[in-house]
């Protein structure tokens, strides 16, 4: 059984129809009967049902390659995980939200007006874990929520402040799933406790809950695809995981995808090599203050890659210091690209570690002619514009204190990444952000 998109919303595959679904719960399976409503019909063997509804059901869409889920929570539907492995999550604080017309898992959710607790526990001091949640403002009453962690020692420690509960794919609201790496020296005794914390709205919600743990002991650079929101043309949540893919081709790298900009005021941006900046943000619906600004200019500053892909160049419109990170940005005066197309990409420094070794390619997608800016870069690539029959720079390279800055404007949808040569250059690109040798 798998997960699908429908209407918006993500729902069990293989049994829904409008008002009739299956959910999976920990030990029972439920049947919809006349009317859409479940009720048990039988028993199955607890774990056998457990360990199905974890490796078919309850896969994070966005979690790094080389981990696997050790402990789900439907939120809402139940307070406690299964026992399959010794990881336990157990909902502590908050009761039952349910929002109608919203079938599966986000429809569903678990609710505080204050403040939502859930204990952590069972983690192996020497384990990397990985903490996913889903959260969504469905009916658009400005949840604005926070994300603690609290110590065994009684230290409470801020992972994400002040963040919409929702994202927006199309320009409408839709879910945010959140990934939050945990330091070695939060799991050392085992157990953490987990707060959300309401900061505007009616109260605070959570729809699902993962721990993921690694599975080898294989170091690898760790990258982040943010996303969560952009143009209503651009489809991130199909862009974002063949993006993903992309760079999983380099086993040297683990990707990941959080869908929230406001992951860039985390401290958790310190576990990360390189980010991928894959969004557009509104102000208007998705506000972010100048703790995720100074957030991504420290992480670059401090060594981190950056990666811009695509419409990249507009986000945080509402800060002036973007251009000195992004290099080149929107401007919206310009005309803003070619006519969707074929188009051929040159190889204008072929020496650069990026570029090395690659030909001029075809490609299909947006050639942007609307950045400006006068930051001194190395352009990578280009091509010329059938409109104007003007060069414009499709990828190029600067620095910022210690961070490597890769900028390119490919990637106007799916097909845009399954260019050969598009691939390429990104997988190439993500290397020498993280200071590895491209290949």
């Amino acid at each position: 059984m798998k997960s699908k998109t429908e209407n918006g919303l993500r729902v069990a595959g293989g049994c829904h129809t409008p008002g009739r679904y299956v959910r999976v719960t920990w030990g029972l399976q439920q049947y919809p009967r006349a009317g859409g409503v479940a009720t048990p019909r039988y028993w199955l063997p607890r774990l056998f049902l457990s360990l199905w509804a974890i490796a078919a059901y309850a896969a994070p869409v966005n979690s790094p390659n080389g981990y696997n889920t050790v402990a789900y929570l439907d939120c809402g539907a139940a307070r406690e995980a299964s026992e399959v492995s010794a990881a336990r999550i157990r909902q502590i604080s908050g009761e039952t939200l349910t929002f109608p017309g919203v079938e599966g898992p986000l429809g569903t959710a678990a609710m505080d007006p204050r403040q939502l607790e859930f204990e952590v526990s069972g983690l192996e001091p020497v384990a990397q874990y990985v903490l996913a949640f889903t959260w969504w403002d469905v009916d658009k009453l400005g949840r604005r929520q926070s994300v603690y962690l609290r110590l065994d020692d009684g230290v409470r420690v801020p992972l994400l402040r002040d963040a919409l509960a929702a994202a927006f794919h199309k320009g409408e609201s839709t879910w945010s799933q959140v990934l939050l790496p945990l330091p070695a020296e939060y799991v050392r005794t085992g157990s953490v406790s987990l707060e959300f914390a309401r900061e505007a709205g009616p109260n605070v919600v959570v729809q699902e809950l993962w721990v993921l743990k690694k599975a080898d002991n294989v170091a690898r650079k760790r990258v982040l695809i943010v996303t969560g929101d952009d143009y209503p043309g651009h489809l991130w949540r199909e862009t974002g995981p063949e993006l993903a893919n992309i760079l999983r081709q380099d086993p040297r790298l683990e990707v990941s995808i959080t869908e929230t900009p406001a992951i860039y005021g985390s401290p958790l941006m310190a576990q990360y090599d390189a980010t991928v900046l894959h969004f557009k943000d509104y102000a208007e619906r998705l506000p972010f203050d100048a703790q995720a600004w100074s957030g991504l200019q420290n992480h670059v500053e401090g060594g981190g890659g950056l990666i811009i892909v695509h419409f990249g160049c507009g986000a945080f419109q509402e800060w002036p210091g973007f251009e000195e990170v992004a290099g080149r940005v929107w401007d919206p005066q310009l005309r803003a690209h070619d006519p969707y197309g074929p188009f051929t990409v040159r190889m204008s420094d072929p020496a650069h570690a990026i570029t090395a070794g690659m030909q001029d390619f075809p490609t299909e997608d947006e050639l942007y002619t609307c950045l400006k800016g006068a930051k001194p870069i190395s352009v990578l690539c280009d091509a010329v514009s059938k409109v104007d029959q003007k060069p414009y720079p499709m990828a190029f390279v600067h620095t910022l204190g210690a961070g490597r800055i890769f900028h390119c404007t490919l990637g106007h949808d799916h097909n845009a990444f399954l260019q050969d040569g598009a691939r390429t250059l990104y997988r190439r690109a993500v290397a020498w952000a993280v200071g590895l040798a491209p290949d």
